[in-house]
């Protein structure tokens, strides 16, 4: 084995305090993945790893143009950008107003969208703002511009002192990828040897897609960061990664974000608002406990529940195809919502934040496994690496194992599984969640519905949900709680001993 190839061969997984080293080596039966048994120390870095980078604030000063302003919105959202403040040349605000927003936001990248020669004289006012309020902000943040070519030459005077780096148009697909791979660079800084999180979970969901040869989705849930990635069979992704929002540190910013009120909503217990924020705080400050008790483990399912949510409604309003997201075939957890002690706890997860639309098989991540296949597809893509890292293909496979197949009814009506030959009718009831016992590989249908699927069942059967889209919750105690705990209770769900 070559040197490059013995650097590749070991790979650390970062999630906040957690260090998971994986392992490569060659045995009898070729190449296969392991857990390394010793502790790594996190201060290493002579192995590559991959972890969350750092945080890059991004102000946009855009042009009154809604195409750009969507297109930039994908970019962002696709480059786990933070994005701090969002400033358009017809909103209205005084020039005092705009530098006094870039000041407070303290951005480290500023992207331009100049748009066309009729949105100059406004898109010059706003970077004219910005320099009013940023010139003397350290670090100096640099500046990124976008548009037509004798826009971003009028552009490049109240710039000068940011550095100014001219990119494609985010609207064409070379400069949706420049503006991905500049937000990027400045998470990952100078560290070579590093992996983001982002480009681990796409590469995991290209090769999921790959292996069941049909649209994959991976759902992310790690302690400060959430991100939802889509893989076609041909290849395509559409990536949306958070940054900040999660179950561990970014758990206070996500309640900020999302209000109290949607996390508590999960709980199958009535909380009181203070008591809950008290406990939301002690995630944040001690992201790595270990949840001692049933509220604690509540607290935690619900904050990964509406950690998608949240990411789920950014991209809907960014212009991604998130009713595509829900008919993926296959769906991934990964992250801290996949080491739950129940199966059934991830699969809720998956249920009630993602909520499918079409038969799909659902599998979890255990020990950040999945994530490192994803980096060392990222660390040597295609042929390179030791024989070939086609291994990785039968890894991928191998650890392709569902929890459940899932059949989204949304109605009443009469379910046909045919196992081993055997037809079975099952009468599902409006507003259910249902999990049958069936294993194996099972045909589904359903007369009157477009339900039509085929799969392998898991640990936990066939999970048929009846339960509609999208789910509403009462907003009475008396009767969110009820039902909330009913949802957990069928599927086994409740904390208590975990089951493998």
């Amino acid at each position: 084995m070559t040197a490059d190839a013995r650097a590749d061969a070991t790979l650390d997984v970062v999630q906040e305090a957690h260090v998971r080293r994986w392992c490569y080596e060659q045995g009898t039966s070729g190449f296969s993945l392991r857990r390394a048994e010793l502790l790594p120390d996190p201060a290493d870095r002579s192995v590559p790893r991959v972890g969350p980078g750092g945080r890059v604030r991004v102000a946009v000063l855009a042009a009154a143009d809604a195409a750009l302003d969507g297109a930039a919105r994908r970019g962002l959202l696709a480059a786990g950008a933070d994005q701090t403040v969002w400033l358009r040349s017809n909103d209205g605000r005084t020039f005092a107003e705009r530098a006094e927003a870039l000041r407070v936001a303290r951005p480290d990248l500023v992207v331009v969208l100049g748009g066309d020669p009729r949105h100059a004289d406004a898109v010059v006012e706003l970077c004219e703002a910005f320099r009013s309020g940023c010139s003397d902000q350290s670090p100096v943040p640099r500046a990124v511009v976008t548009g037509d070519a004798r826009t971003t030459m009028r552009l490049h005077g109240p710039l000068a002192r940011f550095g100014v780096e001219v990119l494609p148009d985010p609207r064409r697909t070379d400069g949706h990828a420049a503006l991905v791979g500049r937000a990027r660079g400045f998470r990952r800084g100078t560290d070579t040897t590093l992996v983001l999180r982002d480009e681990a979970l796409e590469a995991l969901a290209s090769a999921l897609a790959r292996d069941a040869v049909a649209p994959a989705l991976v759902a992310d849930v790690a302690g400060a960061t959430t991100a939802l990635v889509h893989a076609a069979a041909d290849g395509t992704v559409v990536a949306a990664h958070l940054s900040g929002i999660g179950v561990g540190r970014g758990a206070d910013t996500l309640v900020a974000w999302a209000g109290l009120d949607r996390v508590r909503r999960w709980i199958p217990r009535t909380v009181d608002a203070p008591g809950l924020l008290e406990r939301v705080f002690n995630r944040a400050r001690w992201p790595d406990a270990i949840a001692a008790d049933e509220l604690t483990l509540s607290l935690e399912i619900a904050l990964a529940h509406e950690a998608l949510s949240h990411a789920l409604d950014d991209a809907a309003a960014a212009g991604l195809p998130v009713a595509t997201f829900r008919r993926a075939k296959v769906i991934a957890l990964t992250g801290r919502a996949a080491d739950l002690p129940r199966l059934a706890q991830s699969l809720l997860i998956v249920l009630d934040a993602i909520q499918p639309t079409a038969v799909c098989s659902v599998l979890r991540d255990r020990e950040d496994a999945l994530v490192a296949i994803g980096g060392l597809q990222v660390r040597a893509p295609g042929d390179g690496g030791p024989a070939g890292m086609r291994w990785l293909a039968a890894e991928v496979g191998a650890r392709r194992q569902p929890l459940a197949l899932v059949a989204p009814l949304g109605r009443a009506a009469t379910l046909r599984v045919v196992s081993d030959g055997v037809r079975h009718d099952e009468r599902i009831a409006r507003g259910t969640l249902r999990m049958l016992p069936y294993t194996g590989p099972v045909e589904l249908s359903a007369r009157g519905t477009r339900l039509r699927g085929r799969g392998v069942t898991g640990p936990l059967g066939l999970v048929v949900d009846a339960r509609g889209w999208p789910l509403r919750l009462p907003t009475r105690d008396a009767e969110r709680v009820p039902l909330v705990a009913g949802w957990s209770a069928s599927l086994g769900a409740l904390p208590g001993e975990a089951r493998s």
